[in-house]
């Protein structure tokens, strides 16, 4: 798969991280994840941000990392849970490569983020199946690619989904 930048979303511990990583692996790629980048270039966590700054200051930072990633070629792009609720985001994912929505239980996901820090690394996990309901929609309607990640390893579901990938070209 030689083709232009895939983009990960979906919602918190979907396994865009690990799934991310091993596809990146796999396939010889670049790999970026927005939510790391954020926290470099404020030289700070994700929860300090929030604390900070707000949602909506988190957001504009999220914006500005997923506009860098997305000039990365042939990157493999984890984003952050959030970024879908602004629709520039959406259509930068669009224009600049493949979007994925890496699906996962809310069940899954809920148990992956506790045994992760919880609230303390996730300030919107307090959400909880509100959030999930509605972020789904948002990731359905971003996504060009529906791969379900809370079945196998990291590199089973990058093994399935550089599959699909491949298909597609």
């Amino acid at each position: 798969m030689a083709g232009p930048r895939v983009f990960l979303v979906g919602y918190m511990a979907a396994g865009k991280t690990s799934v991310g990583k091993a596809l990146a692996r796999l396939e010889g790629r670049p790999f970026v994840d927005t939510d790391a980048l954020v926290m470099a270039l404020a030289r700070r966590p994700v929860a300090r941000i929030f604390a900070a700054e707000g949602e909506e200051g988190f957001r504009r930072r999220e914006a500005r990392a997923l506009a860098r990633a997305a000039r990365v070629p042939r990157a493999v792009v984890a984003v952050g849970g959030g970024a879908v609720t602004r629709p520039a985001n959406r259509a930068l994912m669009r224009r600049s490569g493949t979007v994925v929505w890496l699906q996962a239980s809310y069940a899954a996901s809920a148990k992956r983020a506790a045994g992760e820090g919880g609230a303390a690394k996730r300030p919107l996990l307090s959400g909880g199946r509100a959030l999930f309901s509605k972020r789904r929609a948002l990731y359905a309607k971003a996504a060009a690619l529906v791969v379900r990640s809370d079945r196998g390893t990291p590199e089973a579901v990058a093994r399935r989904l550089a599959a699909r990938l491949k298909g597609r070209e």
